[in-house]
């Protein structure tokens, strides 16, 4: 195949369910859409902070020492390898895709004024790094797979759609509460540095206890908790997701993949987010929620 023609079809297989699926999320977004060059900056940082990845895997790609170590670490603990690539690979990129959107800098907190803001942002730039990423796996997928090939189709078929749709929703769930920590009233800009705190808010953390216990049930604390608190709880919960993704895509029992149990997590995923956009509270214009004085966190 000519190398231009190569080319061509690695941008469109990309950019096609890319583009797709950002005027999917984007359309839903109603009643007060997001300006267009704030979306297209957001796709194109989400595009950029692919670089960092593609710099760890080249070095991977060409440290023959590590790659045998990794390999030797496989091949004596699969499982073990698999889920600590999974979460490593998961954090990474959930943590790129978000970095990207807060490059948008004061334009990005002139124009966030509803709660699905956040989730319109962190689609835009998930969809970019989805599309950047796809694009340089397509491009080497095509040097051993003929057009004819159906195994060639399945694969593109299966990033282009479910892998690219699982970046969106993943970042999207972020950033869900990425909003609710930019509008809610229910957390406080200051941080608390009071070491009594520490280990309490640290537990809080890991069981995602801002999340679960105030922002889903709707139950205000009486205090608030610090945005640092619920971003840290938002990055969790979608590296969680993004980690049993991966997992299930690369794991096995008795010779059967478990990919096909992704599908319900991708239909669930799309509906839990769809249904934000219909909540009142979510699509109401707001301002930033102003600095408070008090700085202590519900016990």
């Amino acid at each position: 195949m000519p190398l231009s023609l190569t080319i061509a079809l690695s941008i469109l297989f990309a950019f096609v369910p890319s583009f797709g699926w950002l005027v999917f999320w984007y359309r839903k977004d109603k009643s007060e859409p997001e300006p267009k060059r704030m979306i297209a900056m957001a796709f194109v940082f989400g595009m950029l902070a692919v670089l960092p990845l593609l710099a760890i895997r080249w070095q991977l790609q060409y440290s023959p020492n590590l790659m045998a170590s990794i390999t030797s670490f496989s091949k004596m603990l699969p499982i073990v390898a698999l889920v600590v690539g999974g979460i490593l690979f998961a954090v990474l990129e959930e943590s790129l895709k978000h970095f990207a959107t807060l490059r948008l800098g004061k334009k990005l907190r002139i124009e966030f004024t509803q709660i699905v803001d956040g989730v319109v942002y962190s689609i835009s730039a998930a969809l970019g790094f989805a599309f950047a990423e796809n694009l340089f796996y397509f491009y080497t997928l095509l040097q051993f797979y003929n057009l004819s090939d159906t195994t060639l189709w399945t694969i593109i078929a299966f990033r282009g759609f479910g892998t690219t749709l699982g970046h969106a929703l993943f970042s999207g769930i972020f950033g869900l509460f990425w909003g609710h920590a930019f509008l809610s009233s229910s957390v406080t800009p200051r941080h608390s540095y009071s070491v009594s705190n520490f280990f309490h808010q640290g537990f809080d953390r890991a069981r995602l206890h801002i999340i679960f216990r105030h922002i889903l049930k709707d139950k205000p604390s009486l205090h608030g908790h610090e945005k640092a608190d619920l971003v840290r709880e938002a990055l969790v919960l979608a590296t969680l997701f993004h980690a049993l993704f991966n997992i299930l895509i690369g794991f096995e029992i008795f010779g059967q993949t478990l990919t096909p149990f992704v599908v319900p997590i991708l239909l669930l995923g799309s509906l839990f987010l769809s249904k934000q956009f219909m909540i009142r509270d979510n699509v109401n214009i707001m301002t930033p929620v102003p600095i408070r004085t008090s700085e202590s966190i519900e016990k």
